[in-house]
């Protein structure tokens, strides 16, 4: 079994595994958008490549047993080996599945997904107020990437991790279409307020008698507010 052979094993079981992951994430998006009653319009997820993700560290172990028993399987015969790497590799993917992290934009929410206990939260983009996309090298140009919303009460949030190689352009994608949505919100409250402010200026001055009722009534209000306090 030469080190040639176990690497090409351990690749193809990681790129069989990422393409059933893609296809079976697909079809669960599809079927259960992460927005639930909205589209999810943009996503992004974490990457298997992710630095410094622990969560991923069994994905990897179980890869990397899945491809030695099957060049071992492959190099030296026995049959039996094919069942502890099918089982390795089923694991890898389960866990892979389980362990799913990912983020969605609609028009009205972005929602994110989190690790194991599969924590799902949820924002209205109209308590945004900034959002950011933060890049972190770690390895070089392998480094990791997210997005961080500032909400309308100064909190922030730091949204899931993923590698900056291949989805460094999504996180932008979801950024930039967040900031778009906000930027609606935006327009829609001026609107509301210039309306208003022309309704005001549009309705007829009060007449005189009105008034004087509108104060009588308060002053009654008043009278009838100390009179309680005094009991």
């Amino acid at each position: 079994m030469s080190l040639l052979a176990l690497l090409a094993c351990i690749a193809a079981a990681v790129l069989l595994e990422q393409l059933v992951v893609r296809i079976v994430r697909a079809v669960l998006l599809a079927a259960a958008p992460l927005s639930g009653e909205h589209i999810d319009s943009f996503v992004y997820e974490r990457a298997l490549w992710t630095p410094g993700e622990r969560q991923l560290i069994p994905v990897w172990l179980a890869l990397l047993a899945a491809g030695a028993c099957a060049c071992a399987a492959a190099a030296f015969g026995p049959g039996w080996l094919w069942l502890p790497a099918v089982l390795a590799w089923a694991a890898a993917l389960g866990w892979d599945l389980w362990t799913w992290e990912r983020v969605a934009a609609s028009v009205k929410f972005v929602t994110w997904r989190r690790g194991w206990r599969r924590s799902a939260r949820r924002v209205p983009i109209s308590r945004l107020s900034e959002v950011h996309v933060t890049e972190k090298p770690l390895f070089g140009p392998c480094g990791v990437c997210y997005l961080t919303l500032q909400l309308d009460d100064g909190s922030a949030v730091r949204l899931p991790r993923t590698a900056v190689p291949g989805s460094l352009g999504k996180v932008e994608n979801v950024a930039n279409f967040i900031r778009l949505q906000m930027q609606q919100v935006q327009d829609l409250r001026q609107r509301v307020a210039n309306e208003r402010k022309r309704a005001r200026k549009a309705a007829p001055p009060l007449d005189p008698t009105e008034k004087e009722l509108r104060k009588r009534l308060l002053e009654l209000r008043q009278q009838r507010a100390q009179t309680a306090d005094g009991h």
